[in-house]
């Protein structure tokens, strides 16, 4: 993985959000207040927002990817319950990711693997933020997040402390490969989850092995996959559950892609249990 020059713009001052119950953990955190952060990969900014516990004067970093074609808001619930475990919470948009994408890039030059460098990026940047402890970072990655989010574990395995999977969508490179068993057989572009995807987003994948390269990461795996799930079927994550030494791995009956409501507050409370601060 190549390394970037980071450098960071802070946008906005921090402001707190107050009034946030309290949660009986390690942290014991009550309140936690946010600020945008950019970041640079090579000439392209990434854009994203860090949600701080207060009171905490080194917090760990927890960085969350999003899923193709949505943002940094998807990852919020998530961010607003895990930031009062004591981490530092990064939600970031990756270039190219998504219609509403604030980080430059176009889609059509998106690929998983420019969203592993994108990733790289983030990780590097948070290293230069006063309160944050440097070391390992743990990562949630949601859907093709998920997905970007083993692949850097598998290739950084010293970096990452936990990994946590949500609906990872392992099921990439089978999708595309079986559509375009070449990659001149895919046109230029293509549209997909309501974005225009170019040749840049299969170029790779015929030669990924998927399980091989995330298993390279033997920390500790939480997988939370929908048995409903019609877009990534949950036989990818059987799989992985399998393939990891260190994981764990949660059904939720019922559930599709994409967690609202109940099912996500339970998908928050495995999670919060499995990094048992």
């Amino acid at each position: 993985m190549k390394k970037f020059t980071t450098f960071i713009i802070i946008l906005t001052a921090l402001f707190s959000l107050g009034g946030c119950a309290s949660v009986k953990n390690a942290a014991n955190v009550d309140s936690f207040s946010q600020e945008e952060l950019w970041f640079s990969k090579g000439e392209q900014k990434i854009y994203g927002v860090l949600y701080r516990p207060d009171g905490i004067k080194k917090a760990p970093s927890l960085v969350v990817s999003h899923g193709i074609g949505s943002d940094h808001r998807s990852g919020a619930p998530y961010a607003e319950a895990l930031v009062k475990l004591g981490y530092a919470v990064y939600c970031y948009d990756f270039c190219g990711g998504g219609r509403a994408s604030k980080s430059d890039g176009k889609t059509s030059d998106m690929s998983i693997f420019s969203e592993e460098d994108d990733l790289e990026a983030v990780i590097e940047g948070l290293k230069n933020i006063k309160g944050i402890k440097k070391g390992k970072v743990t990562l949630l990655g949601i859907s093709q997040g998920g997905m970007v989010s083993a692949l850097y574990a598998g290739d950084n395995p010293d970096k990452v402390e936990k990994l946590v999977l949500i609906y990872p969508a392992l099921c990439i490179k089978d999708d595309w490969v079986t559509k375009y068993p070449k990659i001149t057989d895919m046109p230029e572009v293509v549209n997909s989850f309501g974005m225009q995807l170019g040749r840049a987003y299969v170029e790779g994948l015929y030669d990924l092995d998927v399980y091989g390269r995330i298993s390279r990461y033997t920390g500790p795996v939480q997988i939370i996959h929908g048995d409903s799930d019609r877009l990534v079927p949950i036989s990818y994550s059987e799989k992985a559950h399998e393939a990891y030494k260190n994981s764990s791995f949660k059904v939720m009956p019922g559930a599709g892609h994409g967690f609202r409501g109940e099912v996500q507050q339970e998908a928050i409370g495995i999670i919060k249990e499995f990094l048992g601060r």
